[in-house]
């Protein structure tokens, strides 16, 4: 394609153009900023205007009420206040708390360690008494006052029934073993 018929290609294409709604207010706003830059200087900035409103959109004013002074906000003052307060009142009672809960279980494990030390005297004293009640001595002289006493003679039974033969009583001090 040549240049020249190119270039009336374009400006053909150009011609048969239609610019949309948007491109029509853009290239205004850009129409008022170049008037108000040249009339105000590089720091004006120009609003679009705006179109005159139609009688077919009326629109209502808005309903207007005077303020003769501003409502005091109590209620937000009084959360803020209360919220403090509680914040405070826990910041002291907390710890008071805490440590009364600390001073009752060291005092629970006192009373404990008094209790365990009783017990513990306790279980001595009854195995003293048990070691006396369980002596040898004391025990054969017990049986002599109920009238018991060493066997005269042993007798085994065996797996079918029948006495077996009569053995010998072990003097003190000896040990027999069956079969032997």
């Amino acid at each position: 394609m040549a240049a020249g018929s190119r270039a009336a290609w374009i400006e053909a294409w150009e011609a048969d153009l239609t610019p949309s709604p948007a491109a029509l207010r853009s290239a205004a706003r850009m129409e008022a900023r170049m008037r108000a830059a040249r009339y105000y200087g590089s720091e004006a900035v120009a609003r679009m205007p705006r179109p005159a409103a139609s009688a077919d959109r009326a629109v209502a004013p808005p309903q207007l009420r005077v303020i003769t002074r501003r409502r005091p906000r109590r209620g937000l003052l009084a959360f803020t206040v209360l919220l403090a307060v509680l914040i405070l009142a826990g910041a002291v009672v907390c710890p008071m708390l805490l440590t009364a809960a600390v001073t009752d279980v060291e005092s629970q494990g006192a009373r404990a360690e008094a209790q365990r030390q009783v017990l513990a005297a306790e279980v001595a004293t009854l195995s003293a008494k048990i070691s006396a009640l369980a002596a040898p001595d004391r025990l054969s002289e017990v049986a002599a006052q109920l009238g018991l006493g060493p066997a005269q003679t042993v007798r085994y039974v065996t797996s079918d029934g029948l006495p077996a033969e009569r053995q010998p009583v072990a003097s003190q001090g000896e040990t027999i073993i069956a079969g032997r």
